[in-house]
């Protein structure tokens, strides 16, 4: 039986993050879903899982800190692997993702061995 791929999601409302991700993920066995729209992710996420969500904090139509919150009060996932990512390294944003569980909190930019090398830390991802 094949092992299943994990389940990778991207909440980023940047086209150009997305792209990173998307080209640090092509090496990796993994089932990459990129939402610009936290409203969409939230959606998807209410009714699939995922192994572990990379999560922008700053986003036009809602904080990641915010759609953070949202995922934990899901059931699903009250304890999904979140990586908060940032272009700004505020101390009480860092505090708050902390609190609500997130695994880890970056600052932008991120480059794709770092990307490859967390997917595989926290998922059974596998090179290709």
């Amino acid at each position: 039986m094949a092992e299943t791929k994990p389940t990778i999601l991207v909440i980023d409302d940047s086209q150009a993050s997305i792209a990173m991700y998307e080209l640090s993920t092509e090496s990796l066995r993994v089932d990459l879903k990129s939402f610009r729209s936290p409203l969409d992710s939230l959606l998807y996420l209410s009714e699939n899982d995922a192994s572990l969500i990379f999560l922008d904090i700053i986003m036009r139509e809602m904080d990641g800190l915010t759609v953070l919150k949202k995922i934990r009060e899901l059931s699903r996932h009250e304890s999904t692997a979140v990586i908060v990512v940032t272009s700004k390294d505020y101390a009480q944003d860092r505090s708050i993702a902390k609190q609500l569980g997130a695994l880890d909190y970056l600052v932008k930019p991120l480059k794709s061995q770092e990307i490859r090398e967390l997917i595989v830390a926290n998922t059974n991802a596998a090179q290709e």
